[in-house]
């Protein structure tokens, strides 16, 4: 079912047709008279349309305004609570027909104020939860959440084990997160009949702890019940035509790039690398602050982002814990994966919402590291009893 019914006459169908057109580039799916089939029965199909539609505009004209079809739609919509009313320039409150003159109506060009109207309905749940159902929602996508937090904390906090000294219990469950995570990726990759190597399994837990945090934050705003997320945010499907054009602008750039300077300086290999790192740190960021507008926001995640990848990456490094293979891994993680995971992540969240997960799980890493550090103190001999003699209170010569 489509998300806006459109309601109209059908004598204004350029107009119907441009706001329509509006809606759909932002992302959402409108349902008018034009995506009737043959065969539909058009009473039927249009009352089943206006009943599962989530938002209904009418477009009020001075056409409009005398069609008994466009009026009881309004007026079906309104006893819903999802009548979202606009009219033509010319027209007055006054010439808008009752009860519906008495409400708020934009005019049908000003977009802006429209697809605020369609956020802010959209956002409202489609029907009353019970008090149950909705602690119930709310729960199963914190949950959620904080899987990818705590999985993201300890996948990063195991990756710091070579360049850090760690307590014995530290280490003990470093050891078994390192083993289970081996036998988990081991198992779900055999199922395709592919090998995965122990250098990749962090780079694939920390992927994948990302994108359940991502999905956990994205599903909480969606359902209202993350506060703070702005009434005139980018629907998801706006977001993520955005991030389709940057990652092919990104791959053609590179290749060019790429082309370029293997062609003018093929000896200079130095050189070569040190354009493509900032041809890869310039042109993303430079993408995505055109489109976000949240920008201290995305200044503040992609500094934490880019904290808990250079510990994936760096620490085994530093550590010489890696192969040479696991190097040209790196260079290749960086220059082409990374980049466009973090453009995904940056530009498919909500940033302020993001930013405070991703601030919980730089958390987690240094309460994992304080823990280690506490346990190295050896606290629990203060706490255990003094062992007291067998034979206490008995006399020696007895």
């Amino acid at each position: 079912m489509a998300d806006i019914f459109l309601s109209y006459s059908k004598s204004d169908y350029a107009l119907a047709l441009k706001l329509s057109a509006f809606l759909e580039s932002e992302g959402w799916s409108v349902w008018w008279d034009r995506s009737l089939d043959a065969a539909d029965h058009y009473r039927d199909e249009i009352m089943k349309q206006l009943v599962a539609a989530r938002a209904v505009i009418a477009i009020w004209s001075p056409n409009s305004i005398r069609s008994d079809w466009v009026r009881a739609e309004a007026g079906r919509a309104k006893a819903d609570g999802k009548l979202i009313p606009v009219k033509t320039p010319e027209l007055t409150y006054a010439d808008i027909p009752l009860p519906f003159g008495e409400m708020h109506t934009e005019n049908v060009a000003s977009t802006d104020l429209i697809r605020a109207a369609v956020v802010a309905q959209l956002a409202k749940p489609s029907a009353p939860l019970s008090p149950f159902w909705q602690v119930t929602s709310t729960f199963k996508y914190q949950v959620l959440t904080w899987v990818g937090i705590v999985g993201t904390s300890i996948t990063i906090f195991s990756n710091l084990e070579g360049i850090l000294f760690l307590s014995d219990l530290a280490k003990k469950v470093i050891i078994h997160w390192h083993e289970w995570t081996q036998a988990f990726w081991g198992w779900v990759f055999s199922l395709i009949k592919v090998e995965v190597e122990r250098e990749y399994v962090p780079f694939i837990s920390f992927t994948v702890f990302i994108v359940i945090l991502v999905v956990g934050v994205n599903l909480s705003v969606r359902t209202g019940k993350t506060p703070g997320e702005s009434q005139n945010a980018t629907p998801l499907w706006g977001k993520f035509r955005i991030f389709v054009l940057g990652v092919l602008l990104y791959l053609g750039g590179l290749v060019l790039l790429i082309f370029v300077a293997t062609a003018f300086a093929p000896a200079n290999v130095y050189a070569q690398w040190a354009l493509i790192f900032i041809f890869t740190i310039c042109v993303p960021t430079s993408y995505q602050l055109y489109f976000l507008k949240e920008r201290m926001w995305f200044f503040i995640a992609s500094l934490l982002f880019l904290v808990m990848v250079g510990c994936l990456l760096v620490a085994p490094i530093v550590a010489q814990d890696t192969e040479v293979g696991a190097f040209l891994l790196v260079d290749v993680f960086f220059v082409f994966v990374f980049q466009i995971f973090w453009m995904a992540v940056m530009l498919l969240s909500p940033l302020q919402q993001l930013t405070r997960r991703l601030g919980f799980a730089v958390v987690g890493v240094l309460t994992l590291l304080l823990l280690s550090e506490i346990s190295k103190l050896n606290l629990h001999q203060y706490v255990n009893p003094p062992k007291v003699s067998a034979n206490f209170g008995v006399s020696p010569a007895s």
